[in-house]
């Protein structure tokens, strides 16, 4: 593959005619074998583009499926913390008296609401991990594409 810094210099020569100068074969030959040249490259940064992308597509489904297990995960912990709301007003109504009960539950809402916190937090900190890990392979692979086309 050319080098990016590679210049093609084309003689081209012409004969003069009647109508005037008109290049020869052998300079039209010149600028086709440079135009293949030039579309060899294209075909090759083409194929490596290609095959980056294909790497990149499969980070991101990894990445697409970790999402939506943790999406799951962050549903169950919404149904389940709305049932313990629900037995919580359910208990403040029909049982004033159970006041020590009810400080009980609510420390575990508590809890349960610190463990989503923590949850949420470790899954963010691992799809920010991947993308950065997946942005750092995606840099790696233009870094050896640019050095591959500059050989």
């Amino acid at each position: 593959m050319s080098e990016e810094k590679e210049k093609v210099k084309i003689q081209i020569e012409a004969i003069k005619t009647p109508a005037g100068e008109v290049p020869t074969v052998e300079s039209l030959k010149r600028v086709v074998n440079g135009l293949n040249t030039l579309n060899s490259d294209m075909v090759n940064l083409s194929m490596n583009v290609a095959s980056n992308m294909s790497a990149i597509d499969k980070e991101l489904r990894n990445i697409r499926k970790l999402v939506a297990e943790e999406t799951v995960s962050f549903e169950v912990m919404s149904q389940k913390l709305e049932k313990v709301s629900k037995q919580l007003e359910a208990l403040v109504k029909s049982e004033k008296e159970k006041w020590e009960t009810l400080q009980g539950i609510m420390m575990d809402i508590a809890e349960i609401i610190k463990g989503f916190q923590t949850t949420l937090e470790e899954s963010s900190s691992r799809v920010d991990q991947r993308i950065s890990e997946t942005l750092k392979a995606l840099a790696e692979i233009i870094a050896v594409s640019v050095k591959e086309e500059q050989k």
